[in-house]
């Protein structure tokens, strides 16, 4: 990515204006114009410093071309220069706001993460995830919640389990017929569909359910008809966290 699209993809991130940014980096207007349109083919390294202080991007960003617009923050190492993309900005910052031992855990569950899975029966590849499930009403667990996550090895046999980003253990009938009780789905990390059915984290409490909109009411809805309707009232906290998008076969836990 050029200079130019760059300096236009940042200051659009930053929320900032050119007559901003000549306030804050002391470069004249006219030099910032030209050089953020692209009329200024090479400018002088000393405005373009200026720029990159206002705008907290490292300079070798934007002149190299060869890097991706969204690798815009960098940090020295031992193996030199580390970049880091806008989604691995925002786990970093997510990360600092944790309680010490919520650190502990994250650091413990991308170690077990990073270790090969090895392979199950009949020489599978498999992938090593996790699988959230649901605590048993009145038990404690680590998260404070109704749910807590457990490793699972799951074997790759097919588009759904290669592709599945977590696991779900289904303890009820709520999804029967669909799904009977005792079934780890798969699921990919993105909002479910009116279509799809979708883990939703509702005022910390976790269901597998389709998320229904009608004449203004909002509410989770189960195939089974014994398990009713769940109104979602306006200030209840909605979240939803992935979509079921099969079932997980073959599957040991850790």
């Amino acid at each position: 990515m050029s200079m130019t699209e760059k300096l236009a993809y940042i200051k659009k991130l930053r929320h900032l204006t050119t007559e901003e940014i000549a306030q804050q980096s002391g470069v004249p207007l006219g030099t910032l114009n030209k050089i953020f349109s692209g009329q200024t083919k090479n400018p002088a390294v000393g405005p373009v410093d200026k720029i990159t202080q206002v705008l907290r991007i490292p300079i070798h960003y934007l002149l190299d071309d060869e890097l991706p617009i969204e690798y815009h923050v960098s940090t020295s190492t031992d193996d030199g220069i580390l970049l880091l993309s806008s989604e691995e900005i925002q786990f970093l910052m997510k990360y600092r706001d944790l309680e010490p031992h919520s650190k502990r855990a994250v650091d413990t569950m991308t170690e077990l993460l990073n270790m090969p899975p090895g392979r199950l029966a009949g020489n599978l590849p498999v992938k090593r995830t996790f699988c959230y499930v649901t605590a048993p009403p009145g038990d404690s667990n680590p998260l404070g919640d109704s749910f807590f996550l457990r490793p699972v090895l799951i074997p790759e046999t097919d588009a759904a389990a290669r592709e599945a980003d977590f696991a779900v253990l289904l303890t009820n009938g709520s999804m029967e017929p669909l799904y009977s009780a005792g079934t780890i789905l798969l699921c990919k990390r993105e909002h479910a569909s009116r279509q799809e059915y979708g883990l939703f984290l509702l005022n910390q409490e976790a269901f597998i359910r389709r998320l229904y909109y009608k004449r203004g009411i909002t509410k989770l809805v189960a195939p089974n008809l014994n398990f009713k309707d769940i109104i979602i009232h306006e200030n209840d906290s909605l979240k939803c966290i992935g979509t079921i998008t099969g079932i997980a076969h073959g599957c040991r836990w850790e």
